[in-house]
């Protein structure tokens, strides 16, 4: 029997873009080895990805199966599609993302290659216009990419490129948790599976392609994803700290505060990459000491 994937997509207000990856994974490289399907979880109880995804239905070669999860926040809408995914390989990647033609039947013969329960690949920013010149020397947009074959941790893992065997999920009924509402699910799923003995490995050579859209180029979206995730880190880590590191974290994030304050009269001569580069990270440990207080300083993400 052919194996099948089954490619899950949560989506909220993407509709372009949506349909940009719906059209890439119709041309998809399938040689035979799998079937591939898609699931739409769109994360708005309006419904607005309905008539883009019923129209792409009846015109790609591909099925795709659309529901709406009225829950908006990222964990409910993968686990929503995790419930409709028919496949024995789950695939996960973002409404703003999309794949070259090679990237699922890569992701697969490596998790065949390692012997292994799932394999994640990088992520590229992809630009249709010129970005400004601090966003590219800032380097804000990039992520880490680790040599194919890496065995990773679980700090290296994210659902935006991902292939896992459907055991993954079902064998200890493994879900993205829910009080992550704004981020940290995917990072909090893979330290579970970890434990459970799971292994994942890294595969360079399937990227896709994040869109760095306009607004996705101004400052104010950094400072704001910053805040975002100093609450995520903080909120993540402090279920795992010990005595004494409940003592010593708060010193050590209102130092790293501080330093990075200090440091932007100096960026200001090597120029504005810098400047912003020091500055999210100074919201960074300014969100996590107010959340040290149970204060959120951003409660829901639009971004």
């Amino acid at each position: 029997m052919k194996e099948h994937i089954s490619v899950c997509i949560p989506t909220f207000h993407r509709n372009k873009m949506l349909e940009r990856l719906l059209r890439k994974l119709e041309l998809q490289e399938k040689y035979g080895v799998f079937d591939v399907s898609v699931v739409v979880v769109d994360n708005d109880v309006t419904g607005p990805a309905r008539e883009t995804v019923a129209g792409l239905s009846k015109e790609l070669d591909i099925e795709i199966s659309y529901d709406i999860e009225p829950v908006q926040t990222i964990p409910a809408a993968r686990n929503h599609a995790l419930g409709l995914a028919q496949g024995n390989y789950i695939a996960t990647i973002d409404d703003d993302e999309f794949p070259p033609s090679h990237w699922l039947i890569t992701m697969y013969r490596a998790i065949h290659t390692f012997d292994v329960d799932g394999s994640l690949g990088p992520v590229h920013p992809f630009f249709e216009h010129k970005p400004p010149s601090w966003l590219l020397k800032g380097r804000f947009c990039e992520r880490p990419v680790h040599r194919t074959g890496t065995l990773l941790h679980w700090s290296q893992t994210r659902t935006g490129n991902a292939l896992l065997k459907k055991d993954v999920f079902d064998k200890h009924n493994l879900r993205f948790d829910l009080r992550f509402k704004t981020g940290g699910s995917d990072q909090e799923f893979f330290q579970q599976a970890m434990q459970r003995g799971y292994k994942f490995v890294a595969v360079a050579e399937a990227p896709v392609y994040e869109i760095v859209s306009p607004e996705r180029q101004t400052k104010n979206y950094y400072l704001k994803r910053a805040l975002v995730n100093g609450f995520n880190s903080h909120r993540y880590s402090i279920g795992r700290m010990r005595r004494l590191s409940r003592v010593f974290v708060p010193i050590k994030t209102i130092a790293a505060f501080l330093f990075n304050v200090l440091l932007l009269p100096f960026c200001v001569f090597v120029g504005s990459h810098a400047v912003m580069k020091y500055t999210e990270k100074a919201a960074h440990h300014l969100s996590r000491l107010f959340a040290m207080m149970g204060i959120e300083l951003v409660k829901k993400r639009s971004f």
